[in-house]
């Protein structure tokens, strides 16, 4: 896909910039040419500043407004016109950012719920991006020069904060998992902002092996046709030819990390897009392959794991947890 076409979307909203893994496992890119952030495990949202308010955006085109009042609340008085990438956290009970702490607000729509939610697991918009300001595109800057638009604005406001930016990223990588933090994200400081681009300029070191996968296909428990026993997860082989042709290249097997009460969940989805054949080129080869349920290949999930056979199969995955905010054809490579 062309990068037009990429840049806007809902009233000018753009979509936001992603990284590529970096090359040496746990350690990030070094030199003069970088800054490093946080890696944040949370909800990726692009903010837009429109007649005196704040709409917010999921990375797959979603308003999600509703859902953060705090954070709408906290915006109040910033200028029209803005266009802000960041990340929306929430603390677990360790203290530490955490999908699963912000997973359960991802998906209220509801006002009374949502106020609700904002009292009992509030939530912080880290930024890091100004894309827009003053009506003008500040996409084709370099990062420094939009940073420094950015420290600008005045974002020392309720449930806001500013992503602090770090020279050395080793030391970084070192703080980050001391804390049990996701990892760290390195930019090139003269790097412009591709949006919806996942870009060399901006490379994510991540403390643990995980993957996002694509669900095609689930087993039974065994003893037990009406619960969840596994999954088929795969990944596609690249943009264009998965929009063409929706098939995953198959990554194995995983049934162990959700809950029970989860598994049912997602059972009753898996039900309502089973299909006769598999999503999967070539098909997998195993005896579960008998008594899998083939599905079409629309659900993600975030999957941790050992290491990869030389067959292209994960070893010891664990489901973490589901990932509606990403879309198909950019699993195995999402943040």
């Amino acid at each position: 896909m062309g990068y037009a076409g990429l840049t806007s979307r809902h009233n000018g909203a753009m979509r936001p910039m992603l990284a590529t893994p970096t090359t040496t496992p746990g350690v990030p890119p070094s030199g003069p040419g970088w800054v490093h952030e946080i890696k944040w495990d949370g909800v990726r949202s692009v903010a837009e500043t429109s007649d005196g308010g704040l709409i917010l955006y999921n990375r797959t085109d979603g308003e999600i407004t509703v859902a953060y009042p705090e954070v709408v609340a906290g915006a109040r008085g910033l200028p029209d016109g803005l266009v802000i990438d960041g990340e929306l956290i929430a603390l677990n009970d360790d203290g530490v950012p955490s999908f699963h702490a912000i997973a359960p607000r991802m998906h209220v729509r509801n006002p009374v719920r949502a106020a609700r939610w904002s009292t009992e697991r509030p939530v912080t918009f880290v930024v890091f991006d100004l894309l827009r300001a003053d009506g003008r595109d500040l996409t084709r800057l370099p990062l420094t020069q939009r940073r420094a638009r950015l420290e600008e604005l005045d974002l020392d406001r309720p449930h806001w904060q500013l992503s602090d930016q770090h020279e050395d990223g080793e030391a970084l990588a070192r703080a980050t998992r001391e804390a049990g933090l996701e990892g760290v994200i390195s930019k090139r400081a003269d790097s412009v902002y591709l949006p919806g681009v996942r870009s060399t300029d901006w490379v994510k070191t991540p403390h643990r092996t995980e993957l996002v996968g694509v669900i095609g296909g689930w087993i039974p428990e065994t003893g037990n046709d009406a619960r969840l026993g596994a999954v088929w997860i795969g990944h596609p082989a690249d943009e264009s030819t998965f929009e063409a042709r929706p098939v995953l290249y198959s990554l194995g097997r995983v049934g162990s990390g959700l809950s029970h009460a989860d598994k049912d969940t997602l059972l009753e989805v898996l039900r309502t897009t089973e299909r006769d054949t598999p999503p999967f080129e070539p098909a997998p080869r195993d005896p579960a392959v008998r008594r899998t349920h083939w599905v079409d290949p629309l659900l993600c999930v975030q999957v941790r794991y050992l290491n990869v056979t030389p067959d292209g199969v994960l070893r010891q995955p664990v489901m973490l947890r589901l990932r509606p905010d990403v879309a198909p054809v950019d699993a195995a490579v999402a943040n």
